[in-house]
């Protein structure tokens, strides 16, 4: 790899980074427009958003010291820093976003999601049990479901120091893709959850995700919470799973560099295998999700192949005239 890059290359910026600039942006512009509309506002007086500042500040620092990447390792942080803008506003976002669309939806469908898990032959309750009984089971779910969101920083991390541009953006896409269908099917599926609708008595294990999402909705309805302060944010979305979204997103990504295989893909499935106690989900969540998770995947992957055959015609075009010269 050549140690110098050139300026005009370093100051360039590919047609689908802006697309993903653009993405973010109109996300940003709707997700405060529910905040407005449902008077309900990230909390900002909080160390929580004080650590998100401090770290989308340090991540624009690097992004403007690096911007021009003389050197390969300017080159990687730029792009890393980039991405990692990007996959931190998806993220929070996102987070946000759940709690607004939470706050505007109606009644809960438990009872209908454990027929379609009945329909299915799923004993949520079964499993249950059985992770009661082993506290391995209970340790080893809760570390793999809790870690969910370490995998993208390793896909993208490999990326970035690889130079691997196009993989990056593609990831990012579906990322942004899949979770804007997530949130926009949320509130056709909104549930307590199956711990809370199977579950009567004392708790015997409280799983990473248990008892409180039934709660958090109901006082988002009623308009009994000032803001939402990031510290606290739990999951809320039942079906689909968006643990199970990510973890078929990052198995299929991570399914194409050798070198993180065997790391990611076998704790992702350890995640999916946690996902139905240590999220409250429902096993029909998690079908759903993977259709998700499919979908999103499959457009983004139609949009990059018309995107180069467009730019092959375009160049196909140009040439003869420019070879006319």
């Amino acid at each position: 790899m050549s140690a110098e890059i050139s300026a005009p290359a370093a100051r360039q910026t590919p047609p689908v980074d802006r697309c993903l600039w653009a993405l973010v942006g109109g996300s940003a512009l709707v997700v405060v427009a529910m905040m407005v509309g449902n008077r309900l506002p990230v909390v900002v007086a909080s160390p929580a958003f004080a650590v998100l500042v401090g770290v989308v500040v340090l991540f624009l620092e690097v992004w403007r010291r690096s911007a021009r990447a003389a050197t390969p390792l300017q080159a990687r942080l730029r792009d890393l820093s980039e991405y990692g803008l990007i996959l931190i506003a998806i993220g929070v976002l996102g987070a946000v976003a759940s709690y607004q669309v939470a706050a505007v939806s109606r009644g809960f469908c438990d009872d209908t999601l454990q027929r379609w898990d009945e329909a299915l032959h799923f004993d949520w309750l079964g499993l249950y049990a059985l992770v009661v009984r082993h506290p391995l089971l209970q340790v080893t779910g809760s570390a793999a479901y809790n870690a969910v969101f370490l995998y993208p920083w390793a896909i993208l991390i490999w990326h970035s120091w690889k130079g691997e541009r196009a993989q990056a953006r593609e990831f990012l896409l579906t990322f942004w893709l899949a979770a804007v269908i997530t949130l926009v099917l949320f509130p056709l599926f909104p549930a307590r959850g199956a711990l809370s609708h199977l579950w009567h008595g004392a708790v015997p294990y409280a799983p990473s995700n248990g008892l409180d999402q039934g709660t958090v909705i109901a006082a988002l309805r009623a308009h009994r919470l000032a803001g939402i302060e990031l510290s606290t944010v739990t999951g809320l979305v039942s079906a689909p799973s968006f643990h199970t979204v990510c973890g078929l997103l990052f198995i299929t990504f991570s399914w194409r560099i050798a070198q993180l295989r065997p790391l990611i893909v076998p704790l992702n499935l350890v995640l999916l295998a946690a996902t139905p106690i240590e999220g409250s989900h429902y096993l029909v969540d998690m079908v759903i999700g993977a259709g998700v998770a499919g979908l999103a995947f499959a457009v983004v992957r139609k949009r990059l192949a018309l995107l180069a055959w467009a730019q092959g015609v375009a160049t196909r075009r140009l040439r003869p005239a420019t070879a006319s010269r």
